[in-house]
């Protein structure tokens, strides 16, 4: 299997060691690589010596002939990218937020309808074994019903982008469709469409765009938060958390005290569950640390495409749900609803 890889940045270089360590034991070949800055290029040759180099993904996609491609820039490229990687009528893994506005998820939907080839977009945190833990919990009932559940996912400012595209709304979609949009996700994959969402509270940056936001999801027996922030402290340290109370227990997890256990604590009992997955250590200016769920998530749809599994991960049209979810939020922080 030929793949193009387009976006070296901190997130495509750890998808790029991803298909490097799965390349090791299945018959794929990372055969083009575009990204625009020349220290980036030069760092994926190392990984992939003999791929072809591009400084433009549209360029790639037009000259090499491919099986796949994962595309894996800065948020506002992802929607241009997909549309020509469908003309060329490839396999496409994308990550999130797929696309930034409600005509773009229009128009994906409707090109997709008519589209024979996969595509899987990268909504890692359902790939996660200690968020997965959670939907265990809820699946099995064995805790019985759930009463009360909230996410964290905070951040210090982001500040490593590309021509610092993450202070950009058109370019990222805020704090909201970059960060916010992984607990949105989470949430609808285990519970489904919640009957609302509403905005309880939220600031911005100085140019206005939103930072930090609260949400409150409504379903027929439970209300959900989540909160999501780019503190403007770049060394603010990230983390990721959730708490659930259910009738029999009270589940958390929280990647900065314990990123390897998750408390569950019963009547009369408390204990660390230990947390296993598929993991490597990494160095990246991101907050990301180890390979751990991309590497799931990529094994996964790099199986769905050999034949050797019949789930695609995470669908176009369940993500774009998603996003259309994080804009009516990002919608109600500007006072229209």
């Amino acid at each position: 299997m030929k793949i193009g890889f387009i976006g070296v940045g901190g997130m495509g270089y750890t998808h790029l060691l991803c298909l490097k360590e799965i390349a090791g034991t299945e018959e794929i070949c990372v055969s083009a690589i575009a990204d625009k800055r020349k220290e980036r290029r030069e760092m994926a040759e190392k990984v992939f010596p003999e791929a072809k180099l591009y400084t433009d993904g549209l360029e790639l996609l037009e000259k090499e002939e491919l099986d796949t491609v994962f595309i894996i820039t800065p948020s506002y490229e992802h929607f241009p990218l997909m549309k020509k990687a469908m003309e060329k009528k490839l396999s496409i893994f994308c990550e999130k937020p797929v696309c930034l506005s409600p005509e773009d998820c229009d128009q994906l939907v409707k090109m997709e309808a008519e589209y024979e080839k996969p595509i899987c977009i990268g909504q890692v945190v359902r790939h996660m074994p200690e968020f997965l833990f959670l939907k265990e919990c809820i699946d099995s009932g064995k805790y019985g019903k759930l009463l009360d559940l909230s996410f964290e996912r905070l951040s210090g400012n982001v500040n490593w982008g590309y021509e610092d595209w993450f202070h950009d709304e058109k370019k990222s979609g805020s704090v909201i469709l970059d960060l916010h949009i992984h607990d949105l996700d989470f949430m609808r994959f285990i519970l489904g469409e919640p009957d609302s969402a509403e905005v309880l509270h939220h600031t911005s940056f100085s140019d206005g765009m939103v930072n930090h936001i609260v949400t409150k999801a409504k379903y027929p027996d439970l209300e959900v938060l989540c909160e999501a922030a780019w503190y403007h402290a770049d060394s603010y340290p990230f983390h990721a958390s959730y708490r659930a109370d259910f009738e029999k227990a009270t589940v958390q997890f929280h990647s900065a005290i314990d990123k390897e256990h998750v408390f569950l604590c019963t009547d009369g009992k408390a204990e660390k569950k230990k947390i296993g997955g598929e993991d490597k250590e990494i160095e990246s200016e991101m907050n990301i640390k180890s390979l751990g769920a991309y590497l799931i998530e990529d094994r996964k749809f790099i199986a769905y495409l050999l034949g050797k599994s019949t789930e695609n991960p995470v669908s176009l049209a369940d993500a774009v749900e998603s996003v259309r979810l994080g804009i009516q939020i990002l919608t109600q922080t500007k006072g229209a609803c």
